[in-house]
């Protein structure tokens, strides 16, 4: 059992009693990872939660005192390579997302057999707080799930599925404590815990056909073995948005295996049974997303974000400026279909060269660090000099022990140059880590932005065929009537008709060539989404190879540079030890 410092968190032998960086009495540490160093750069300075997978940290980084919270794979699992291989690979594909709702992962890797990943730590309350103080009003709710959606979208265009939404791993973030403009909604939404995600295509790594994610929140599909898809975490946002504004799930049930099944076997509670005042159109969503066909669910995350909205401009208290995002204040993620796009050969020109201002410059790093670090030896050196110059006034023994302790003052005040020389190495090292991912941060955010405006263009093209071929199939049933019945006003293409013709001969043959049409669209969507998505693939394919070799040579310079300050730690503190009064 080793000892651990209480303020800086530096892990010491269990013989010591104070620290020698700081002073301050030792404790004992029982977490075999609080107080390690991971990566040589992330120290473990608190534990913030664990799960049945994983425990988290919240980590310094050693140079320039960043918090993160670092992810670490239990050990018995890491010792299994099916679970450290999937947490590592499907790690290291969230890490490639770059999405406001999304908590960033910024790191991920192996030390010392710990598989780990480093997020970026979000001072936020999680939702299943908000709701354990009672249903939220239903307009919140939606602008909440709104954000929620947006996410999946980007998440599932990147092949990932969630696989464990729920109240526990959406995390609110008031906005007031950051730098977003003061009309935005007053909070932001930040989805995490990717611990349990599936990589759509990929084959899978467990032997077994083992069920993740949580009973009550787990679409029907998966627990009846089937393949899923992005659908799946539209029914478990369902299942959230649901209990934000009833307090309760959409099926009862006495037990884990009870919650598992009862979507299997029953319909949801309608939530209007639950409480009041809902609009009955969000109540027909949340059922149509609850449905236990997939198939009869939103195709994917932006119709379910666009329907959300729809609700809410139309039946949401207060007024939306026009073309603002109703979830966010600000306008609109991207251009409606039909509308100017920017040309595919522009974006892609346009994100080839990245423009980015590093805030802290390589040398202002290294000042910074180096500073710091002379002023904690140079206070550390005083101490053992005053401890020194009071031995050699006492005489005696003393004074012999002085002169030997003046020897490690000798030989730690020689290493102080070396150790300032390593700091600025190691400094330079970490300015280019962050420029490099600062760079992976702003190309991933600007080509997953023009990709989700293509992909959201593509949704909306995809309702409108739907609907058509809806139509026309209801068109072919009637078997000659002159006018079926509607289930809702003419497309836009059937306009205009004479009044009194007869519109089912012109509305098949305008609904057939309207069907081609949107299924045009909807075949060059999906290639310039594909093109944009391999321009994305193949730079962060380099980038990551640079980002490896940055990340390399500085796990070397740091490691070396906590070679030399513990050398330079154990002199003084050996000194100073020498010269205490025994007894």
């Amino acid at each position: 059992m080793s000892k651990l410092c209480p303020r800086c968190s530096e892990l010491l032998p269990d013989d010591a009693a104070f620290c020698p960086f700081d002073g301050a009495e030792l404790q004992k540490s029982t977490d075999r990872f609080l107080g390690k160093t991971v990566a040589a750069r992330y120290r473990l300075i608190k534990k913030l939660g664990a799960g049945g997978m994983s425990v988290v940290y919240l980590a310094r980084h050693e140079l320039i005192s960043r918090l993160s919270a670092l992810k670490i794979l239990r050990p018995e699992l890491s010792r299994i390579p099916e679970h450290r291989e999937r947490f590592l690979r499907e790690a290291r594909a969230v890490n490639r997302i770059n999405h406001e709702n999304i908590v960033e992962i910024t790191d991920v890797g192996e030390s010392d057999g710990v598989a780990y990943l480093v997020m970026e730590y979000v001072e936020g309350e999680s939702l299943l707080v908000q709701i354990q103080k009672g249903p939220l009003a239903w307009d919140r709710a939606a602008r909440i799930a709104i954000q929620v959606a947006s996410a999946l979208a980007r998440t599932h265009q990147t092949g990932i599925i969630h696989r464990d939404l729920k109240p526990e791993n959406i995390l609110l973030v008031p906005r007031k404590t950051l730098a977003i403009e003061p009309a935005a909604s007053s909070e932001l939404v930040k989805l995490t815990d990717f611990g349990i995600a599936k990589m759509m295509g990929e084959p899978t790594l467990t032997l077994n056909e083992q069920l993740f994610g949580t009973p009550g929140y787990i679409a029907p599909e998966y627990v009846g073995g089937l393949p899923i898809d992005g659908r799946a975490d539209i029914y478990s946002l369902a299942v959230v948005l649901y209990e934000m504004v009833t307090g309760q799930l959409p099926f009862e049930g006495r037990g884990q295996s009870d919650l598992l099944l009862k979507p299997l076997t029953s319909a949801p509670i309608p939530p209007s049974q639950r409480v009041g005042g809902l609009p009955p159109d969000l109540e027909s969503l949340l059922l149509r997303c609850l449905a236990r066909d997939p198939d009869e669910r939103p195709h994917d995350a932006f119709a379910l974000h666009d329907a959300l909205v729809d609700i809410l401009r139309r039946f949401g208290a207060g007024s939306v400026a026009p073309g603002a995002d109703p979830a966010t204040g600000s306008g609109p993620p991207g251009p409606m279909a039909g509308s100017a796009r920017e040309p595919l050969e522009t974006i892609i020109d346009r994100t080839s060269q990245p423009r980015l201002v590093v805030e802290l410059a390589t040398a202002d790093v290294g000042k910074l660090v180096t500073s710091d670090m002379g002023v904690r030896w140079a206070t550390s050196l005083a101490e053992l000099e005053t401890h020194i110059t009071r031995a050699r006034r006492a005489g005696g023994e003393s004074a012999v022990l002085a002169g030997r302790a003046a020897e490690l003052a000798l030989v730690a005040g020689e290493m102080l140059p070396r150790v300032e020389r390593a700091t600025r190495m190691a400094s330079e090292l970490q300015a280019r880590v962050d420029r490099l991912e600062a760079v992976g941060r702003e190309f991933r955010g600007n080509l997953g932005h023009a990709i989700d405006v293509l992909v959201h263009d593509r949704s909306r093209e995809r309702a409108h065929l739907d609907a058509l071929r809806a139509r026309r199939e209801a068109l072919q049933r009637a078997q000659g009537d002159a006018l079926p019945s509607s289930d809702g006003p003419l497309p836009p293409v059937l306009a205009g008709l004479p009044t009194g013709t007869d519109p089912g001969p012109w509305e098949s043959e305008a609904l057939e060539a309207e069907e081609r049409r949107a299924a045009g669209v909807v075949e060059d969507l999906g290639f310039q989404i594909e093109t944009l998505q391999r321009q994305l693939d193949d730079k962060n394919e380099a980038h990551e190879q640079e980002l490896v070799r940055a990340t390399g040579a500085l796990e070397g310079a740091l490691s070396a540079l906590r070679t030399l300050t513990h050398e330079v730690a154990r002199s003084i503190a050996d000194g100073i030890e020498m010269l205490q009064p025994t007894g």
